[in-house]
């Protein structure tokens, strides 16, 4: 039986540019490029994660997100059935703007991102968000609105999966929140940046859960994992690319592909992060 995985967070219409300079107040950058497909480009954690997942052999991912009612809600609703990827876990909020972020890299490989969340505060599950969750095999939650986030602890099963996609950022994910993720989560995929921010919540929550995978992203070189005590690092090919938005999403996604498509070697599992992501970025090559 295919799984199905629900994955919470919030959506972005990405609008990506290339800088002649950094942007300083009084002087004007020129951008060199947009490149093709990319201005506006379906963004945010959740659909990255479902769209490696949905290349990968898993159709039933779901982006549990919340857009604007109006014309970019429809162009990122419209640019994730393009991708294959199920909308029914998307709510439309009246009145509201559909977030947007403006991705302007500069010459040394810097991002100036600005993002505009377009929501009001306080976003939490609706009726037909939670079902999905309820019926998930796997959740799998990313950077979003606190109140749903915590809210999925308490929809999910006891034996439904649970993947963490860390972002350091205390506006979405306070410490104690992070420690019941921490302690709850079958697969926590991070960067090496966030390697405090972690190993502070896995302290707090407490014994870990049993099985669980922890992989920490090291960029170009690779990931290590652990599990059991058993710790490695999984290299990849590095490959150069002026835009690697998503790419670390990409990657929690095509590892949580390969485990809900029955994979156990924690090498392969994270082996399939790198495809993903190198997939992603592969595409970003020819993307002019």
């Amino acid at each position: 039986m295919t799984a199905r995985i629900a994955i919470t967070g919030y959506a972005s219409l990405d609008h990506v540019a290339m800088l002649d300079g950094t942007p300083r107040a009084g002087r004007t950058t020129t951008i060199l490029d947009r490149p093709n497909h990319a201005w506006p480009r379906l963004g945010g954690s959740p659909a990255y994660v479902a769209a490696a997942l949905v290349a990968n052999g898993v159709p039933k991912a779901s982006p549990v997100s919340w857009i604007g009612d109006d014309e970019q809600g429809e162009a990122y609703r419209a640019q994730l059935v393009a991708h294959g990827i199920p909308d029914t876990g998307l709510e439309i909020v009246a009145g509201a703007r559909t977030p947007v972020a403006i991705l302007a890299y500069e010459p040394d490989g810097g991002c100036v991102c600005l993002y505009h969340p377009g929501m009001p505060k306080g976003l939490g599950l609706s009726v037909a968000q939670m079902a999905l969750l309820a019926a998930a095999d796997w959740a799998c939650v990313t950077i979003g609105p606190p109140a749903a986030t915590e809210a999925v602890l308490g929809v999910i099963a006891p034996e439904t999966k649970l993947a963490w996609v860390v972002k350091h950022d205390p506006r979405a994910m306070s410490p104690d929140l992070a420690a019941r993720f921490a302690a709850r989560a079958d697969l926590i995929c991070h960067s090496l940046a966030e390697a405090d921010f972690l190993a502070h919540a896995l302290e707090a929550g407490g014994p870990l859960r049993p099985g669980q995978i922890v992989i920490e992203t090291h960029g170009r070189s690779g990931a290590a994992f652990r599990r059991n005590g058993r710790t490695d690092f999984v290299p990849t090919e590095p490959l150069a690319v002026s835009d690697p938005t998503g790419a670390g999403d990409t990657f929690a996604g095509g590892v949580l592909a390969a485990l809900a498509t029955g994979e156990t070697d924690p090498v392969a599992v994270v082996q399939a992060g790198h495809r993903a992501a190198r997939a992603l970025l592969e595409t970003r090559r020819h993307d002019n």
